[in-house]
């Protein structure tokens, strides 16, 4: 039987192999990367098989952190394998042992994968993550030397005082070690689909800058390394404000490396502890400054995006007042004209005919031909207002200047004892819906100050040239009185006419009651 003729055997076979190619290359790229960090901290121990900044931890971190759990027995096996090329190292002989440690490895992964699964997972996206890969760098070190001091070979030639203070040692070089090099591996892992921009450049170039500025202040005057040191934190402030997180790492590496190596040049011990201190401090500080600028970037762009939004919506929302405006005046117009033409027609024709019927029956006294005259009369009048209401003939026949100067307006005020006054200075045409928009709020504005005030002046001031249109409407009345009656609508209709017109509308109640209006 030809088991190729099967296509899910050769897709498990597939699968299987790519897995496993995976995981191959995991296993050597973790591997070489233990080598080399355990091979650039040796180079920085003070004290005997004792290394200051323990590179290895911060690999062994991010690379449990990186990568899925399907993965952690390969970086197990690895872990073992590079124990037994540090064992060939220092003793001359190979001893693979894959179940050594055990219970601390097991540990160790609980540990890893109850931050991983948490609701803070360790990254270096945001404040919260960061602050997990400090409490989780912390939390392996400190378990690893002294939970399972035991497990370990010195103890057999350290006691009390001298136990403790290696324990401390060794806790303090893994935790400089994690801090100093898990943040590279994760941005390198978070940067790996990113694609170049221009801000990428401008950090490579500043990177550069500062790189031969501590070179120079270093070869020219190595006493001055104590200062650099001091204010090695400040570059990366500014790298974090500047480019945000990858700044703020690639800028802590770039400082850290000097106190690295001036650490490795000395060899002394207390010297080395202070410089711990620096690399803990430029690192947790750079993580913290750099996540909280990029999430701080990261909502300026929500919010510019919302922005945008709302000004699509508010532009949209104009749009539409303003054709719902244009639509009601265009049907206001049509209803007018029908009243006038058909309505006002018959209601003057009837007129006629009972001013003829009157004429006819003069010599008696014919009351039912007088109350028809009067509620004919009546009908008319009202027909009348409702068509000056729905659309003013007097806008159309006699223009904007000469309807406010002498038209209804002005004759409803007098009516009503108030003086009018009007101040006109138009230099400029106006379109249609602008002379319809501002006749509509001079006659809403006399409607609220006969109903609702107690002015006896009314103030209307209009100024239009090619910038702009300003309309002020004011009179000296003591308040006006938006009751129950009149629920504000006549106030909302101005601002709708306003805004649809993208204009701008105001009222002060200071010295009487104005409405001031822009175009």
């Amino acid at each position: 039987m030809n088991w190729h003729n099967f296509p899910f055997v050769n897709v498990s076979v597939n699968q299987a192999f790519a897995e496993f190619t995976k995981q191959a290359l995991v296993a050597v790229i973790y591997f070489v990367t233990l080598c080399f960090s355990s091979w650039v901290s040796n180079h920085l121990e003070t004290v005997a098989q004792s290394s200051a900044i323990f590179l290895p931890a911060g690999v062994k971190l991010a690379f449990f952190i990186i990568f899925p759990i399907r993965f952690w027995p390969i970086l197990w096996f690895s872990s073992r394998l590079y124990a037994a090329y540090i064992g060939m190292f220092y003793n001359d002989a190979w001893h693979f042992d894959l179940l050594h440690g055990f219970w601390q490895e097991a540990t160790y992964m609980i540990i890893v994968h109850c931050f991983k699964e948490s609701r803070w997972p360790p990254k270096i996206d945001a404040n919260t993550g960061v602050i997990s890969i400090v409490l989780l760098a912390t939390s392996t070190a400190a378990i690893k030397w002294f939970l399972f001091a035991s497990a370990f070979e010195f103890t057999t030639w350290l006691v009390g005082k001298q136990l403790l203070q290696y324990q401390l040692n060794m806790t303090l070089g893994d935790l400089t070690g994690t801090l100093l090099v898990a943040p590279i591996l994760l941005s390198i892992k978070a940067s790996y689909k990113h694609k170049i921009t221009l801000n990428n450049y401008l950090l490579v170039i500043a990177l550069l800058a500062l790189t031969i500025v501590y070179l120079a202040a270093y070869i020219h005057r190595p006493d001055l390394y104590s200062l650099l040191r001091l204010f090695s934190l400040l570059p990366i402030l500014w790298f974090s404000y500047k480019f945000a997180t990858t700044g703020a790492i690639l800028s802590a590496l770039l400082s850290n490396s000097l106190i690295v190596v001036q650490a490795g040049i000395q060899q002394d011990a207390t010297n080395t502890y202070i410089s711990q201190l620096f690399i803990l401090a430029n690192s947790i500080t750079g993580l913290l400054i750099g996540t909280a600028t990029n999430e701080l970037k990261l909502k300026n762009a929500e919010l510019q995006q919302s922005n945008e939004q709302l000004s699509q919506l508010l532009a949209k929302n104009k749009q539409l007042a303003k054709r719902m405006v244009t639509i009601q005046e265009d049907e206001r117009k049509y209803l007018s004209q029908e009243l006038h033409d058909e309505l006002g027609q018959n209601l003057t024709a009837l007129k006629t005919d009972l001013a003829v019927l009157s004429l006819s029956q003069q010599n008696s006294n014919n009351s039912i031909i007088a109350t028809l005259r009067e509620n004919a009369k009546a009908m008319y009048d009202s027909v009348y207002q409702i068509m000056h209401h729905l659309r003013p003939r007097e806008l159309d026949e006699l223009g904007l200047e000469h309807a406010l100067k002498n038209g209804k307006l002005k004759s409803l005020l007098n009516k009503a004892d108030i003086e009018y006054q009007t101040n006109l200075d138009i230099n400029s045409t106006l379109a249609d819906e602008h002379q319809t928009a501002i006749y509509r709020i001079c006659q809403e504005a006399v409607t609220n100050c006969i109903k609702h005030s107690s002015a006896s002046q009314l103030l209307v001031q209009l100024s239009v040239n090619k910038q702009a249109i300003d309309l002020i409407i004011k009179d000296n009345g003591e308040q006006v009185r938006n009751n129950a009656e009149s629920g504000g609508y006549g106030l909302l209709f101005i601002e709708e006419r306003v805004l649809a017109l993208g204009g701008k509308c105001s009222f002060d109640t200071q010295d009487g009651f104005a409405i001031k209006v822009s175009f």
